[in-house]
């Protein structure tokens, strides 16, 4: 763990993350247990509406003045971020790190910051240019900050995973049928819908076959709609949002991991799923192609391509022993995930940040 000599100097900005609910929250939640021995966070987003948000960000930025007025151990302001309104909120602290003179670390997570940035560029780049990291969770993702900023100097931190909880081997489930889990917030985006319109449009191919467990929050009536509309609710089990004991008992239960977004960072997600030795479904968007590579660990689709997904499906369901042959590289290939790595990425940043060797 990044020991207190180092962690004292460190103030991080990120949203709750006690009971994670969402990819940042549960890499802070990670941060906390498996790689500071003192962590200093200020939580900056919560709440259940607009107004609720508001306060608790003001709060945060009331907070965080103190703290740098009255702790002058505190050196780097690790500030963890996605797009729209979450960078909008973020580039306050930014500016008020920087009036403290500060080192600024930029942490940012989610897919949609491209499509963010089109809205405005000069504005965001002069954020970016204001601090002096920024971290990435991958090298295309890396690659594409480099030609939008000019200043801040560029690194991969990947996302953490921990050590998995698992078993030596997959529970066996006799009821002759091949589980597939979804987990992640229940929107267009993430692509649930076009999975169970796959389902739906394929249901002489899969319904005595195949059970979709879906994990998470978001527009559940819709997802509940339709599975009671095309009669799905023999191979679609929705488990509501899934505490960490019972998604680890999913990921120790369960077959394959699928997720057919429209747009990711890197999600942590897919991350836990290798760390379960799972094949993995999914579309080659965001940093998502440096770790899913094509019938090596998994089958990749493109966003909305539901011949794609039933396919990828169809494969999976007939073919067992590749499927574990799979299953076995995707852990191989998340190691570099797992707590020990970050933290030592972690720390050399911290390190060059505070011009320690």
């Amino acid at each position: 763990m990044i020991e207190k000599n180092i962690a004292k100097h460190v103030l991080t900005i990120g949203c709750n993350y006690q009971h994670p609910k969402g990819g940042i929250a549960q890499v802070l939640y990670n941060y906390k247990h498996y790689i500071f021995q003192e962590f200093n966070c200020i939580v900056n987003s919560g709440g259940f509406n607009k107004g609720g948000k508001l306060i608790k960000a003001i709060q945060a930025f009331l907070l965080m003045c103190y703290v740098l007025l009255t702790d002058k151990e505190i050196k780097i302001v690790h500030i963890h971020t996605a797009s729209y309104n979450s960078f909008k909120r973020s580039a306050w602290f930014v500016l008020l790190a920087k009036k403290f003179k500060k080192k600024i670390i930029l942490h940012i997570h989610g897919g949609g910051f491209k499509e963010y940035y089109i809205t405005k560029p000069q504005w965001i780049s002069s954020v970016l240019n204001q601090c002096d990291a920024i971290i990435t969770l991958s090298n295309s993702w890396k690659q594409y900050f480099e030609s939008i900023t000019n200043a801040p100097v560029i690194y991969i931190v990947e996302n953490i995973v921990p050590f998995p909880n698992s078993q030596s081997e997959k529970k066996v489930r006799y009821d002759g049928k091949y589980h597939l889990l979804f987990l992640g917030t229940i929107t267009r985006e993430k692509g649930i819908f076009d999975l169970i319109d796959v389902l739906h449009e394929n249901a002489n191919l899969f319904a005595d076959k195949l059970i979709l467990h879906i994990g998470g929050n978001g527009k559940t009536e819709q997802l509940n709609k339709m599975i009671q509309e095309y009669r799905l609710e023999n191979c679609v089990q929705y488990e509501g949002f899934v505490t960490l004991h019972k998604k680890e008992s999913l990921l120790n239960e369960l077959d394959a991991f699928i997720l057919p977004s429209y747009v990711e960072g890197l999600p942590v997600s897919i991350l836990e799923a290798m760390s379960y030795k799972m094949p993995i479904l999914t579309t080659p968007v965001g940093g998502i192609p440096d770790v899913v590579k094509q019938n090596v660990n998994g089958i990749l689709f493109q966003p909305g391509d539901k011949n794609g997904i039933s396919k990828a499906i169809e494969r999976v369901v007939n073919n067992h022993t590749e499927n574990k042959l799979m299953g076995e590289r995707s852990f191989q290939m998340v190691q570099p995930f797992f707590p020990t790595n970050v933290e030592s990425r972690l720390k050399n940043i911290y390190k060059k940040l505070l011009s320690l060797k």
